[in-house]
C-alpha cells in the first residue's frame, strides 16, 4: 500500500512543528468534507484537467485566524511560483509573521511513491491546490484546520495542511519560512528570472471607492501570481487580468507608446505582492493605480478594480 514518506507513518507526526491528525491522506473523526471540485468553479486561475481532483476535510474545533491564513498562503504561492511549473516539491513549510507557539501555518508533503519515483507533486499542481483551498475557505467562511489531499487520476500525491504551529519558529527555518508579506513586499525587486537585478519600481496610489472586501483581495492576489506563473513569468505580453469573486480584477495593460519597456508576467507577481502590502500597512482596501517600472522605463499599469473586468480602465 502506498503511503506518505512522513505523515504516514505515526511516528514521525510527533516530530513534527505542526499539530496534526496521523495520517492526512484520510479524513480525520468527526471531520467534515467540503469540496467543490476544482474544475466546477471559474473563480480558479485556468481550466483544471478532469484528472486533478481536491478532498478538503475541515475541523471547526480548531479555528484559525483568518488573515493569518491568508498572508501565510501569499507568502506561499509567491515562494511556490519562484519555481518552474514541473518542478516536484517535497515537504515544506510556511508560517505567518508572528512565527510563536500557536502561530497559523501552512505544510506542504509530497506523497513518496518510492525511491525512484519520491514526488509526482509539481508546482501546478501546488498552484491548483492552493488556489482551490484557498476559494473554499473562502467562499464557506470556514477558517479553521483544513486538509487538502491533491489526487492526480485517482492517486493522492501530495497535502496541504493548514493548522497551528505546537513549536515556535527557530534557527534557519525562521529565516526561510517567517517572512510575512510585508518582508516579502521589501526584500528584493525581483519579479521573474528576467528581472534578476534590474530595479522594479512599482508605484501604488489609491483611487478613492467604496471598500473591497479584503478577503478578496487576498484570494486574488495568491490567484494573480499563480495566473502570471502559469502565463509564464518571463514572457511577454501586453496584457494581464485576473479575476475572482464578486468579478473584482487586479488586471495590467502594456503595448502603447506610453510603455518603453517590456512586461512580463513576473512583474506582475511582484508588484501584487507590493500593492497588497500597501494595503495592509495603510488599512484601506480600494480601488488602486499601479504603475511599474524596470530600469526607469515604463513596463506596464494597472490595479486592483471592483466591479465587471470590462470597468476595468
Amino acid at each position: 500500500m502506498r503511503r506518505s514518506n512522513l505523515l504516514g507513518a505515526v511516528a514521525c507526526v510527533t516530530c513534527l512543528p505542526f499539530l496534526t491528525p496521523a495520517s492526512p491522506f484520510a479524513a480525520p473523526p468527526n471531520a467534515q468534507i467540503w469540496s467543490p471540485q476544482p474544475n466546477t468553479t471559474s473563480a480558479l486561475t485556468t481550466p483544471i484537467p478532469p484528472e486533478f481532483k481536491v478532498e478538503i476535510t475541515i475541523d471547526t474545533a480548531v479555528p484559525l485566524a483568518p488573515e493569518e491564513i491568508y498572508r501565510t498562503a501569499i507568502h506561499m504561492m509567491y515562494d511556490v511560483t519562484s519555481f518552474p511549473l514541473p518542478h516536484t516539491w517535497l515537504s515544506r513549510d510556511w508560517v505567518s509573521g508572528r512565527g510563536g507557539r500557536g502561530t497559523s501555518g501552512i505544510h506542504l508533503e509530497n506523497r513518496d511513491f518510492g525511491a525512484k519515483d519520491p514526488s509526482r507533486l509539481t508546482t501546478q499542481h501546488v498552484i491548483w491546490g492552493l488556489n482551490h483551498l484557498m476559494l473554499s475557505m473562502t467562499l464557506s467562511e470556514r477558517y479553521c484546520q483544513t486538509i487538502a489531499v491533491l489526487k492526480w487520476e485517482g492517486d493522492a500525491i501530495g497535502v496541504i495542511y493548514v493548522g497551528r504551529r505546537t513549536e515556535p519558529v527557530t534557527g534557519s527555518e525562521a529565516e526561510r519560512g517567517k517572512r510575512d508579506i510585508l518582508q516579502l513586499a521589501q526584500g528584493g525587486a525581483r519579479g521573474s528570472i528576467g528581472d534578476e537585478g534590474d530595479d522594479v519600481e512599482v508605484t501604488i496610489n489609491y483611487i478613492e471607492s467604496p471598500p473591497i472586501d479584503r478577503r478578496i483581495i487576498f484570494l486574488l492576489a495568491i490567484k494573480a501570481m499563480g495566473h502570471a506563473a502559469e502565463t509564464g513569468l518571463d514572457r511577454p505580453v501586453t496584457k494581464l487580468t485576473t479575476t475572482s469573486l464578486q468579478r473584482v480584477t487586479w488586471k495590467l495593460v502594456s503595448g502603447t507608446v506610453a510603455f518603453t519597456g517590456i512586461f512580463r508576467p513576473g512583474q506582475s507577481r511582484l508588484a501584487v505582492v507590493k500593492t497588497v502590502a500597501k494595503m495592509i500597512e495603510d488599512d484601506k482596501f480600494e480601488k488602486t493605480i499601479v504603475w511599474i517600472k524596470v530600469n526607469g522605463r515604463s513596463t506596464a499599469a494597472g490595479g486592483f478594480f471592483p466591479g465587471p473586468e470590462e470597468n476595468a480602465v
